[in-house]
């Protein structure tokens, strides 16, 4: 089969790595004119006028990244299978409908007000109580488009500095941790989920995913797959889809956003479960059966951020899985991520900080079960 992907960045790149074992052809269109995937074909249409050519190749279409124009999406969906589907894309671009989807499905969030104005902004970061989190609705990721307000009257310059006609305000939450569920629904209904992992962000961007987790309570992962389960079948949805949450200190779990897509906090699954989000995604867009979830051992995965280290060095790191995208260093790019591997977290952890010695300005890592 061969498999048409919107986007041509890393993402799309292990996904056709995942799929040449089963046979998978792929095709990427690119519409930025930055491909980075550097394997299959890849078309390159900024002005989409060869979306054509890229249907008659393709037997069904997916996507590595959720921003592109939702009548592009719509479009080909009228001529070939688009797994996940425009309605994924449609909500989750947009914060103001991914939180009204949260609530009508009685998924908690953090308190949050919409703006359109800086005083409306004031307003709501004064009924909310500083430190609060505005957001663009639209187009923010990695940390972009958002900023954090300690007072109310720094409003009229986070207005400015974010530049979008329309905010969500958020409190701030006092979480134990950031955390994600990762989940597979197939053609047929059928729904799978993978241990939840914990996030270390720096900047916005992520640094470090842990999973499984040693202290996590099984009750805990249960209402994570109940939430996440309740948006797959209200969406239809076929495909990988990631929820990251923020676990407050009474056990709780509250809802920030949603991708419609694999994730960079599911890159531990290649070399720490069974069957790895990429591959699992092919399986479900494909109606093959899903694959195991389950966790091998304790894996940490480290983004490698900016600027490389040496490889050599990284690879002599026992049970270590270097994934390169083949990129140009710049500060705040990613660049690689490491898949470190242990018997126990103890000896995880150990792994974890040799690693980050040999990245260049990595953050120290920081998770919420060492002692």
């Amino acid at each position: 089969m061969n498999i048409g992907v919107l986007g041509a960045g890393q993402l799309g790149r292990m996904l056709a790595l995942a799929g040449y074992p089963l046979g998978n052809r792929f095709t990427f269109l690119d519409t930025t004119g930055h491909p980075s995937a550097g394997i299959g074909e890849v078309m390159i249409d900024t002005d989409q006028k060869h979306l054509a050519d890229f249907l008659a190749k393709v037997d069904l279409v997916t996507y590595e990244f959720e921003h592109l124009p939702v009548a592009l999406v719509q479009a080909i969906e009228e001529q070939t299978p688009v797994y996940p589907s425009s309605e994924a894309i449609r909500v989750c671009q947009n914060r103001v409908e991914e939180k009204a989807l949260f609530d009508r499905l009685g998924i908690p969030t953090p308190a949050y007000r919409v703006v359109e104005h800086a005083d409306e902004l004031e307003a709501a970061a004064r009924e909310l109580g500083c430190p609060v989190v505005a957001k663009s609705v639209t187009e923010g990721y990695d940390g972009k488009g958002q900023v954090v307000l300690r007072d109310p009257s720094e409003a009229e310059a986070a207005w400015r500095g974010i530049g979008h006609p329309r905010l969500i305000v958020e409190a701030f939450v006092d979480f134990v941790r950031e955390v994600s569920i990762i989940a597979v629904r197939g053609r047929d209904g059928e729904v799978v989920f993978y241990p939840m992992a914990e996030n270390q962000h720096v900047d916005g961007i992520l640094r470090y995913s842990v999973a499984p987790l040693p202290d996590l309570d099984a009750a805990v992962q249960q209402t994570a797959d109940g939430y996440i389960r309740a948006l797959l079948d209200e969406l239809d949805y076929v495909g990988v889809l990631t929820l990251e949450l923020f676990q407050t200190r009474d056990g709780g779990l509250l809802a920030n956003e949603m991708a419609p897509r694999v994730h960079n906090s599911g890159h531990w699954t290649q070399d720490g479960a069974v069957t790895s989000q990429f591959e699992n995604h092919l399986r479900a867009i494909q109606g093959l059966p899903l694959g195991d979830t389950a966790a091998r051992q304790p894996t940490c995965m480290v983004n490698v951020i900016g600027r490389e280290g040496d490889a050599a060095e990284l690879l002599a790191l026992d049970d270590a899985h270097l994934h390169r995208y083949d990129k140009a260093e710049r500060p705040g790019r990613k660049l690689a991520h490491v898949n470190l591997v242990a018997p126990t977290h103890e000896a995880l952890l150990e792994k974890v900080r040799a690693c980050a010695a040999l990245l260049p300005e990595a953050p120290a890592p920081r998770f919420s079960f060492e002692p």
